[in-house]
Parts: C-alpha cells; sequence; structure tokens
C-alpha cells in the first residue's frame, strides 16, 4: 500500500497582524492573489514529479496562514483542481480552510464548499469584545456565530472554531462563558489554546514593559482544566493536549504530524517533512513572499533550508509529538519505523511511569491525567 501524505498550503496574508502572533504573516488588504496562487501551482507541480511525492495519495489538505479566506472562491478552486489534477486524492480526504469569523459569507463559503472545502476552521479566540480587542483581532463578538451558521447553510458541517485562553484580563469566569458560548454554536471540533508571549511579538514587548499583566499561573492552569472539564460534559473528546472533539471529527490532517507521517508544506514558510531516506529530513521554504514567489519563479521550489534527521532526534521527535495525544504513541509503529523497541531506545521511560507521569495501555504510551499537566516537562526528557 502507497502510505498517503498530508499536504498544508500556507497563504501568509491577513488584513493586518495580530500583536500576540508570531507565525508567517503579512499586512494586506488586497494579496496578489493572482501571482501567489500560480506560484503554489508551480511549487505544486514541481513536487508531484519528486519521486518523494510521485503517485501518492493526498490524505488530507489544510489552507492555512494567515487569513485563507481573504482569498476568492476562484483562487481556492483553481488550487484545489490543480491538487486533484496532480495527485490522487484520498476518498473522503479533509480539506480545510482556514477563516477568519469577519472575511467569509454564506455565498462565499458555498463556492468553497463547490470547490472541494468540507471542513472550515474559524479563528474565533474570544466571544468578548473586551478580551477581542486586546488580542488585536479585527472581528467582532458576533461574527463567529453567524459564520458558523452560513459554513453550515453553505454545505460545510466540519465547523472547527479556535479558542484562546489566559488573555491578560481575563478571568476564569471569562472563560467558561466563552466555553458555553462556543459549545452553543454546535462546532464539531475545538481548539484551545493558552496565550504565549512569543519573542519578537508587541505582547513579548509590552509584557516586559508592563504594559501587559500576564494572567497568574494557577488561574492559567484553572483555565486549562475547565476546558478539559466543560467540554467532556459537553460531548466533546479530549484526542490531543489542545484539542477537542465530537466523535469522528478529530482533526485528520493535524494528527498526521502528530504521528510522524509526511507532510508536503507548500507556499511562503512552509515546512514539510518525509521519513525517506531514514530516519528522515524536513525543510523550510523561503520565509517572505518576496522571496518565496521569486524562488518559485527561479527553479520551481523555494526550499531555503534542509535538515537531515540524527537517528536520535528522529526517535525523540516521534516521541514527543505522539504523547501530545491522549491516545498516546504506538509502540508498534515506533518499533516498526526505527527497528528498536521504545524502551530500549528511552530507559528512562520506567522512571516516568513509576512517577506517575505516563502510562502503558496495551500497545500504547500515553500520558496520564498528572502528565497531561506536566506534558512539556515530560517531552523535554525525550529531547
Amino acid at each position: 500500500m502507497i502510505e498517503p501524505f498530508a499536504l498544508y498550503v500556507h497563504m501568509p496574508y491577513c488584513r493586518h497582524v495580530c500583536p500576540y502572533c508570531d507565525f508567517n504573516v503579512y499586512a494586506s488588504a488586497t494579496p496578489p492573489e493572482n501571482a501567489y496562487t500560480a506560484a503554489l501551482i508551480r511549487e505544486l507541480t514541481a513536487a508531484a514529479e519528486d519521486d518523494a511525492w510521485h503517485g501518492r495519495p493526498v490524505g488530507s489538505v489544510y489552507v492555512g496562514g494567515g487569513t485563507p479566506s481573504l482569498f476568492s472562491v476562484a483562487a481556492i478552486g483553481t488550487l484545489l483542481d490543480a491538487v486533484a489534477h496532480r495527485f490522487p486524492v484520498a476518498a473522503g480526504a479533509e480539506v480545510t480552510l482556514e477563516a477568519n469569523p469577519g472575511t467569509v459569507s454564506q455565498a462565499g463559503l458555498g463556492g468553497y464548499r463547490a470547490a472541494g472545502v468540507n471542513r472550515l476552521s474559524l479563528g474565533a479566540q474570544s466571544f468578548q469584545p473586551s478580551h477581542l480587542s486586546t488580542l488585536g483581532r479585527d472581528h467582532q463578538a458576533g461574527d463567529t456565530a453567524v459564520a458558523t451558521a452560513a459554513a453550515r447553510a453553505a454545505g460545510i458541517a466540519n465547523v472547527s472554531l479556535d479558542l484562546m485562553f489566559a488573555i491578560p484580563g481575563q478571568s476564569l469566569a471569562d472563560w467558561e462563558a466563552d466555553l458555553a458560548t462556543a459549545v452553543g454554536l454546535e462546532p464539531t471540533h475545538l481548539s484551545a489554546y493558552g496565550l504565549t508571549y512569543e519573542e519578537r511579538t508587541p505582547f513579548h514587548a509590552w509584557r516586559a514593559r508592563g504594559r501587559l499583566v500576564p494572567v497568574a499561573e494557577d488561574d492559567e492552569a484553572a483555565m486549562a482544566e475547565a476546558a478539559v472539564v466543560l467540554l467532556g460534559r459537553a460531548g466533546y473528546a479530549r484526542y490531543e493536549i489542545s484539542n477537542f472533539a465530537r466523535p469522528g471529527f478529530a482533526s485528520r490532517h493535524n494528527t498526521s504530524y502528530w504521528t510522524g507521517a509526511d507532510y508536503l508544506g507548500l507556499g511562503a514558510g512552509a515546512h514539510s517533512f518525509n521519513q525517506r531516506p531514514a530516519p528522515g529530513r524536513r525543510w523550510v521554504n523561503e520565509r517572505t513572499p518576496a522571496g518565496y514567489l521569486a524562488a518559485v519563479e527561479r527553479a520551481a521550489s523555494a526550499r531555503a533550508t534542509e535538515e537531515h534527521l540524527s537517528e536520535a532526534a528522529a526517535r525523540a521527535e516521534f516521541c514527543f509529538c505522539g504523547l501530545r495525544m491522549t491516545a498516546g504513541l504506538d509502540v508498534r509503529a515506533f518499533h516498526r519505523r526505527f527497528g528498536t523497541s521504545l524502551e530500549a531506545s528511552f530507559p528512562h521511560l520506567r522512571g516516568l511511569v513509576s512517577d506517575g507521569l505516563v502510562e502503558v495501555a496495551g500497545d500504547r504510551v500515553r500520558l496520564t491525567a498528572t502528565g497531561l499537566r506536566f506534558a512539556d516537562a515530560v517531552s523535554a526528557t525525550f529531547v
């Protein structure tokens, strides 16, 4: 059987850049849609002839950003048509489009659905005007409900909402209210992320100067726990540290990353990974849109850096990614890929089990409830 791969397409443009965001995004009210779409297709066409990808089925497509919903239905349709003409696409493949709630309409979503999009990921973040203002979001508190209803009316039943907690000034009650509002919209999937202060962002500088006061660590921990409890009660299973889904609606694309599957990234700053040659390699495209467009025009590729993983690095990555999933990492898959047992590679695993941070469940090794609260620290032990 030929293994499928996940395809990620990066659209790096936003109407404006939020001050907490450290993604590879650039402010542009009118992105160079035609030039950028043409470059993506040129890069895609070259990848289809590469032995690493040639003839392999696409298991999922994720058009992320940035704000991909700034691109027209025609552009997204042209892109997805190009994918289908250059690769076999798995039956029932998950095709996700990210969107800012204030940038979509029922008519536009209907066009995206006709083009092949069957999953919408909305960056809600909060339903409270004051917190949206703090985050610098340019959509209104009611836009997410409108966008969710519009998606369903347009035939996109699989809708995911991104929410953020530990926003400066946010209380536990505020966060619980946001969770309740989100559940009331009945999405199929919810992501709940704690705000982080990334270097080189305005938020990082503002915190250093005292302009922003972070939520206390105990309060942030209480918010994380509230998400698990309240979403669980509402029927959303926690399948990854920050992600919850109705049965059957876990993100197949993101799960590819956590299980160590191959993925191809197209667009400015996009990352790719391939297990071959063993134990694996990753590469990154030119980061700026201008650099990306120039590179693809010149060579049909925008690869800027490439890293061939060491055996130790590949094994560690397999473990700390797999442990993000509540089901844990697959011990048999580890042996198939690396030709040795998990315990032989990481003898300290016994200590993590005895400390109550990790447990063995059949052919899986997973974090316990305690381990999930200290996931970063546990993961660091594998590096």
